[in-house]
């Protein structure tokens, strides 16, 4: 295959990997907020969530998240960016950053209703949530600055930063602000941003392909880590949502708190994991041909 056929190739694959997290957004908005169950579900997790807050942790991690610290990343971009010499990676990143933010507000104020089903919900019934607008500006300026790191440090820094993203989307739900579902559509906001612009860095990039490189062990284990928080987490909501009377108790409420917490977990680790791969196949078509982790130099 040569090199042009390769990026041909690859940008196929990375447009079809933006259409894909479009579609997981709408299917969960759908089943979120237009779904009785879902919104049993949702409620039951916010109410739980509420039970079990410990207000004064909440209030710490949600005051980080804010327009000064937005601007301090785009700073952080900017001046890796900078030292790089990656000019048209580090204007993508940007990009991302000012993409999600918008679309999640304009999602939410205009686009996203949510309508009234009868049930009687912890929160204004009709007052829309999704997206969340904090899980999108946190998980927003770690997306950028995964995008102009070097290759080497992204995996602990996804780590490190997704940390601060999950603690965020819990610390919203504590707060009484955000239910689960707003935190995974955010997640899939920033994760279609970030593979449209690393489709759009591929396109204009005038370098040879190189070979991507290779996932290393460790995040082949978050990945089935990933898989398995996911799995549990929506196989307990869905047997609460066959038990309504228990999931309607206090007990039942805690217990889909926490089923939410490893969907918004497993959501979020799988975004990342994906967008590592993406940050791969975007380099690798732009010419930089980093060295896959484990392997030495001689």
């Amino acid at each position: 295959m040569t090199g042009g056929e390769e990026r041909v190739r690859r940008l196929v694959v990375l447009a079809a990997i933006t259409f894909a997290y479009a579609v997981a957004l709408g299917l969960v908005y759908v089943l979120t907020v237009r779904t009785d169950l879902g919104r049993a579900f949702e409620d039951a997790a916010l109410r739980g969530a509420v039970l079990t807050s410990v207000a004064e942790a909440a209030d710490v991690v949600l005051d980080i998240v804010s327009v000064g610290s937005l601007f301090g990343a785009l700073a952080v971009v900017a001046l890796i960016a900078l030292v790089r010499l990656a000019r048209v990676p580090g204007l993508a990143a940007v990009g991302i950053m000012v993409g999600a933010n918008l679309s999640t507000l304009v999602l939410k104020e205009a686009l996203l209703s949510r309508p009234d089903v009868g049930l009687e919900e912890y929160a204004p019934v009709t007052l829309n949530s999704l997206p969340g607008g904090h899980s999108t500006a946190v998980l927003s300026a770690l997306a950028a600055v995964l995008f102009v790191l070097p290759h080497r440090l992204r995996l602990p820094v996804a780590t490190a930063g997704g940390a601060l993203v999950f603690l965020t989307a819990v610390a919203t739900m504590s707060a009484g602000w955000h239910r689960a579902g707003d935190s995974v559509a955010a997640f899939l906001v920033v994760g279609g941003w970030t593979a449209l612009a690393a489709t759009v860095v591929v396109a204009v990039s005038e370098e040879p392909t190189h070979a991507p490189a290779r996932s290393s062990y460790a995040a082949r284990w978050l990945g089935a880590a990933t898989a398995g928080a996911l799995a549990l987490g929506l196989v307990v909501a869905l047997t609460l949502d066959a038990a309504a009377a228990f999931r309607d108790s206090a007990l039942g409420q805690t217990v889909a708190f926490l089923a939410a917490t490893l969907v918004v977990l497993g959501a979020l680790a799988g975004v990342l994991l994906v967008t590592l791969r993406v940050l791969e196949m975007m380099e690798s078509a732009a010419g930089a041909s980093p060295v896959p982790t484990g392997s030495g130099r001689r």
